[in-house]
């Protein structure tokens, strides 16, 4: 009665689209909450891309900052801080077009993911490492706000732009193993 439903990834075989995702209620649930996110974009981003290197340190080696240890001179790096700003910049996208993700968002995350195959190492189930950043940095930026609700909301979205960046990469690995791509493409950082 009136609770979302938890979202599980083998629930769906298709690419989910956007008309089926989140409700009005949801949808007005994720927007209320990202007004105090959006505050400080690069902060918050700093946080979450921080949370990951601690949580996930093989990550952190696919980034140009893998050799500045600790989070002050992370955060005083003009390119770690320009990279956190661009990350948030593109969930507020995602925030901009709750009503048209599939036409406004897919084409967008779809051509991001694709860049993913460029670099030695990067495994498509890194991304799920974004979603657990996210939520770990809402629940500490929203506090008593961060309720259920909000959380199942958030994690619907999350799950729509995993789906659309899992199948970007899917989409440039196919055409790596087709010769479509040539190793010269490719990024050993």
């Amino acid at each position: 009665m009136g609770c979302t439903p938890s979202i599980n990834e083998r629930d769906f075989q298709t690419p989910v689209d956007d008309k089926h995702l989140l409700d009005d209620r949801q949808k007005r649930i994720v927007r209320k909450t990202w007004r105090p996110l959006a505050n400080d974009m690069t902060e918050n981003g700093q946080k979450i891309f921080i949370n990951i290197f601690e949580s996930h340190p093989e990550i952190k080696y696919m980034f140009p900052t893998r050799d500045i240890e600790g989070r002050d001179n992370l955060s005083a790096n003009p390119h770690f801080r320009m990279h956190s700003s661009r990350f948030m910049q593109s969930v507020g996208a995602a925030i901009d077009n709750l009503n048209d993700l599939d036409n406004a968002l897919r084409p967008l995350l779809v051509k991001l993911a694709k860049t993913h195959v460029r670099f030695k190492g990067f495994k498509p189930d890194y991304f799920d490492a974004f979603e657990e950043a996210m939520l770990s940095v809402w629940q500490e930026e929203l506090g008593q706000r961060f309720t259920t609700e909000v959380e199942e909301s958030w994690k619907l979205l999350f799950f729509y732009i995993k789906d659309c960046l899992k199948e970007g990469y899917d989409i440039a690995m196919n055409e790596k193993t087709s010769g479509e791509l040539n190793n010269s493409d490719f990024i050993n950082q």
